[in-house]
């Protein structure tokens, strides 16, 4: 498994994919995360030329949800974004296109919401998108959890999802590439994917039932599981998220010098990142996103 960061550190955020000049992706770090949300940060999209973009605002369940994005959701949110709304998708189907749209009013700025600086669209119980739209932001939102990006040059079409460790297990990375495949026609060979920041193995510690659910779920689970002796004594182990969700995406057969992984630990480095497991908790929270631009 080859394993590079693959990007450079900007001001407030780590670019994705910057070989794709019709991509814009992008990982937050700490200077550029705010209380709840790092979406009601209107400069940082400034500086990324991603301030009139459509953003997509999934509610993560930390399952295996992926919603696609159509030209008439688009449409809904812009005409909503006219009254001061945003739009809503409602219910828990994996495919937004498919759900009933009705619009709410923006919150405050301090809470969870999007904000009210672009239109967006806000799906409930979502832990990944995927579109094929341009000046459509798709976006996450972590504190020691995975991005996962996915693009795919050749079909034109882009995917982000939010692995934490209850995701990862389920296997939310591939079915974000499954539904690529099925609305896009995506060929695995030609996506390009980066595993972004997130807790490494270095530091997540967690009790023995999560190596056995990975296990359950995973017959090569236990090559990214360690037991020290302390570990033992404790009924604890480590677990290396980043390499199973790599492994995944391989089984899905996309290539190994296509995937990109991060070598960032969130938890590790304090400088760069919030961490919910370095901080005990924290209400502070970082982004993951990623637009198409119009050529």
């Amino acid at each position: 498994m080859s394993v590079q960061a693959g990007t450079n550190i900007k001001k407030n955020y780590l670019p994705v994919f910057e070989e794709y000049p019709e991509v814009t992706g992008f990982f937050s770090l700490k200077d550029g995360a705010v209380k709840g949300s790092p979406y009601n940060n209107p400069e940082m999209f400034r500086q990324l030329g991603l301030e009139d973009t459509v953003r997509v605002w999934p509610t993560q369940i930390h399952k295996t949800q992926v919603a696609v994005i159509r030209q008439e959701d688009v449409d809904a949110a812009r005409a909503a974004a006219e009254t001061g709304c945003s739009l809503v998708l409602g219910g828990s189907a994996p495919d937004a296109g498919e759900t009933k749209n009705h619009t709410q009013a923006n919150s405050d700025p301090g809470d969870q919401s999007p904000g009210n600086y672009s239109p967006a669209i806000i799906i409930p119980d979502t832990d990944g998108t995927i579109t094929n739209l341009k000046n459509v932001m798709l976006t996450t939102v972590h504190a020691d959890c995975l991005a996962v990006f996915c693009y795919d040059p050749v079909k034109e079409a882009i995917g982000l999802c939010h692995a934490g460790w209850r995701g990862t297990c389920a296997g939310i990375a591939m079915e974000m590439v499954e539904k690529m495949e099925d609305e896009y026609g995506c060929d695995p060979e030609n996506l390009q994917a980066y595993i972004g920041p997130g807790i490494s193995q270095c530091c997540f510690e967690v009790g023995m039932e999560v190596a056995e659910d990975f296990a359950e779920n995973w017959t090569f689970a236990e090559d990214y599981i360690t037991r020290t002796p302390g570990d033992v004594a404790n009924g604890k182990c480590h677990i290396d998220i980043k390499g199973i969700n790599q492994e995944q995406l391989e089984l899905m057969g996309i290539p190994t010098e296509q995937i990109r992984v991060s070598e960032h630990c969130t938890c590790c480095e304090p400088e760069l990142f919030c961490s919910y497991r370095r901080e005990g908790g924290t209400y502070m929270r970082m982004g993951g996103g990623l637009c198409m631009k119009e050529k």
